[in-house]
C-alpha cells in the first residue's frame, strides 16, 4: 500500500516547494510531499475543471477531512475511482488555509490530540497516516499547551494527568476529588466504544433491536449523556465553582456550556488533550497535499468550485448529483461530507427528505455554534507563544467562575467588552513556518457567535461593518493582554468577522455540525449516521460521528466500515 501512493506524482499543479527534508523526533528522516512557500498559494495553483470524471466509482460531496478521509480510504483499499466535489475554490474544509495578502491562516485546525500512538485512544494517529499515507509529519506543542484565564486569574494545563492533579490539590486543598474525575473520564471513554458501534449495524436490523443493545452496553458513557457538567462536577464530584469552573475552560472545543453541556462528552473531549497537543508540520493545507494525490492517483479526480444542487435519487436510491451548473454526474455510490442540513434537507429532493422526516428531526437537534474571528498578519519574525491562550467571558455582574451565565450575558446581550476568546500564533506552532513564510508572524483570535448574528452578518451590510469593528475592537483588547510582544505594532493584515469561514455553507454558519447535546447521541444516534435511509447514499464527517477534525476524520473510517462490512476496520 504505502509503495503505491509513494509512486503517485505530488500534484499536477504547478507549484514552488521548500525541498527540506522532515525529521520523526527520534531523528529518523521522515518522506513527505514538499512543503508548499508563500508563492504557491492553494487558491492560484487550484483551478475549477474543464471536465470532470464520467461513471466514477463513488462520488463524494464536500472535501472536509471527513470526505478526503474516505475518498483516501476507497482509492487505497478497493482502487476505486473517485470524484470529490468541492463548492470552495480549494479543498480541505477545516484544514485548508486562508491566504490574505501574502498570509497564511488556519481555517479550523489549532490544536488537535491523540497524534502519539503509544498513548491514549490509539486510534486518531494511525487512521490520519492511513489515510494521508504516512507522509504527514506532526509537531508536539509544548508541555504546557494550554492556559485558561479567569479575569486576573490563569491556570496552567499540562500535557500530563499527574501534573495536573498535582498543581490542583496543592492550590485547592479540599474543593474536590480530582482524582475522581480522571477515573470518572476514563470510564466514559472505554463505554464510548458502544456508541462507535452502533454506528455499524446494517440497515435491516430493527431500531428497537439497536436501541436495546446500545442501551444495555451504554454504560457510564450513556448515563453520563444525560447528566450536565455542572452538575456533575459540582454534585458528584464535589468541585467548588472555581475548580468546576477550571475544569470546564475547554467548552469552547465542543460549543456548550457547562451548565449544557452533557458531562459524557465534555469529558471525551478533555481525555483527547490528555497527553498533549499537535500541530501539522507544514501547516493544516498539507493535509490535503499528502491526500488528493492518493485520490488522483487511482484515477480520481478532486474537483473544485464544484457546488453540487441536488443528489439525484431514483426509486428511493441515490444515483448521482446535480452540479449548480446543470451538468449531473451518475455513481451508484454518493458519499456526503456536506453536513446532515445540507445533505438532507438542501440537496435531497423535497418530498424525500419530508417522507423521512428529516427537517424535523434537525430542528431537534439543531446547529453548534458559529464563530467569529480576528486574524492578524504582521511583517516581521516575532516570537510568539507556542500555547494556545484560553481567556473567559468576564462580566464585573457575574462571577468570574460563572462561565454558563457569563456566556449567555455575551451572546443574549452582544456585550463584547466582556467577550471571552481562544488565543494561537499559527506561525509559533509550525516549526516550518518560517522557511515558508520568512520575517512573517500569525495570530487568530476566536469567539463563540450565535446564527442570528451570522444571518443579520450576511443580510445587512451596515451590520456587518459595525460588527466587524466591535468585535475586532474588543478581540484586540485580548491580544494586547495576552500577547505584550505585540503592542505599538501595526499588523499588516488586520481581518475580522463571522463566520470563521472553514465551511461558508454550513448551516447557520456552525463550526462543528450538529449540536452536541446529550439527545443527539442517545436519542438521535440510530438516524445520524453513516448509513442513511436512502439506499446508496451514505453521511460521513461530524454529524455522522463527532465533531471537529479528528471526529470527522473517525468519522469516515467508520463509514467504510459499515460500507465495506468490515466491523474490524474499526481497530487499527
Amino acid at each position: 500500500m504505502t509503495t503505491a501512493v509513494e509512486a503517485v506524482p505530488i500534484r499536477r499543479h504547478e507549484r514552488r516547494a521548500i525541498e527540506k527534508p522532515l525529521f520523526w523526533s527520534d531523528g529518523r528522516q521522515h518522506e513527505g510531499p514538499p512543503l508548499l512557500a508563500r508563492d504557491a498559494q492553494a487558491k492560484q495553483r487550484y483551478r475549477p475543471p474543464k471536465s470532470y470524471l464520467q461513471n466514477p466509482d463513488a462520488i463524494v460531496i464536500g472535501s472536509g477531512i471527513g470526505g478526503l478521509s474516505i475518498a483516501s480510504l476507497l482509492a487505497q483499499k478497493r482502487g476505486m475511482r473517485v470524484l470529490v466535489l468541492e463548492a470552495n475554490v480549494v479543498p480541505g474544509g477545516c484544514t485548508h488555509v486562508h491566504e490574505i495578502d501574502g498570509f497564511e491562516f488556519p481555517s479550523g485546525i489549532d490544536s488537535i490530540g491523540d497524534m502519539d500512538p503509544r498513548v491514549g485512544r490509539g486510534l486518531f494517529r494511525p487512521t490520519i497516516d492511513l489515510v494521508t499515507g504516512g507522509k504527514l509529519a506532526w509537531a508536539k506543542m509544548p508541555d504546557m499547551h494550554e492556559t485558561a484565564c479567569f479575569g486576573e486569574d490563569v491556570y496552567e494545563w499540562f500535557s500530563d494527568p499527574k501534573k495536573n492533579i498535582e498543581w490542583v490539590e496543592r492550590m485547592f486543598p479540599g474543593e474536590g476529588d480530582v482524582r475522581a474525575y480522571y477515573d470518572l473520564e476514563e470510564k466514559i471513554e472505554w463505554w464510548a466504544w458502544s456508541w462507535g458501534l452502533s454506528k455499524l449495524w446494517p440497515q435491516w436490523v430493527p431500531e428497537a433491536l439497536r436501541e436495546g443493545v446500545y442501551k444495555s452496553t451504554g454504560g457510564a458513557w450513556r448515563k453520563y449523556m444525560g447528566r450536565s457538567t455542572s452538575s456533575v462536577l459540582k454534585g458528584e464530584l464535589g468541585f467548588s465553582d472555581r475548580l468546576s469552573a477550571i475544569f470546564s475552560y475547554m467548552y469552547g472545543n465542543h460549543g456548550r456550556t457547562p451548565d449544557h453541556a452533557p458531562f459524557a462528552f465534555h469529558a471525551v473531549n478533555m481525555y483527547h488533550y490528555r497527553y498533549g497537543a499537535y500541530y501539522p508540520v507544514g501547516g493544516p493545507g498539507q493535509i490535503a497535499e499528502c491526500i488528493v494525490p492518493i485520490v488522483e492517483g487511482a484515477g480520481g479526480q478532486v474537483a473544485v468550485s464544484s457546488a453540487v444542487k441536488q443528489i439525484l435519487v431514483s426509486g428511493d436510491r441515490a444515483v448521482g448529483v446535480e452540479l449548480e451548473n446543470g451538468e449531473k454526474i451518475f455513481s451508484k455510490l454518493v458519499i456526503s461530507d456536506a453536513g446532515a442540513y445540507n445533505t438532507f434537507v438542501e440537496m435531497l429532493p423535497a418530498e424525500i427528505s419530508e417522507a423521512h422526516g428529516y427537517a424535523k428531526k434537525l430542528d431537534e437537534v439543531g446547529p453548534s455554534p458559529s464563530h467569529l474571528y480576528l486574524m492578524l498578519g504582521y511583517d516581521e519574525a516575532i516570537t510568539l507563544p507556542k500555547h494556545i491562550i484560553w481567556h473567559m467571558p468576564s462580566y464585573p455582574e457575574v462571577s468570574r467562575y460563572d462561565l454558563s451565565k457569563a456566556d449567555d450575558l455575551y451572546k443574549g446581550s452582544r456585550r463584547f467588552e466582556g467577550m471571552g476568546g481562544y488565543l494561537l500564533a499559527p506561525s509559533a506552532r509550525d516549526p516550518l513556518h518560517g522557511e515558508r513564510y520568512p520575517n512573517q508572524s500569525t495570530v487568530v483570535v476566536l469567539a463563540e457567535a450565535i446564527p442570528e448574528w451570522v444571518q443579520r452578518a450576511k443580510s445587512d451590510a451596515g451590520y456587518r461593518k459595525d460588527f466587524e469593528a466591535a468585535a475586532a475592537e474588543n478581540l484586540m483588547k485580548l491580544v494586547d493582554r495576552h500577547m505584550p510582544m505585540l503592542r505599538g505594532k501595526t499588523p499588516k493584515v488586520r481581518r475580522a468577522g463571522v463566520p470563521m469561514g472553514c465551511n461558508p455553507r454550513a448551516w447557520h454558519g456552525c463550526s462543528l455540525g450538529l449540536s452536541p447535546s446529550g439527545d443527539r447521541f442517545v436519542k438521535h444516534t440510530h438516524w445520524l449516521r453513516h448509513r442513511t435511509r436512502i439506499d446508496g447514499l451514505w453521511l460521513t464527517g461530524q454529524d455522522a460521528f463527532s465533531a471537529g477534525f479528528a471526529g470527522s476524520m473517525v468519522s469516515a473510517r467508520l463509514c467504510y466500515a459499515a460500507m465495506m462490512n468490515d466491523w474490524f476496520f474499526m481497530f487499527p
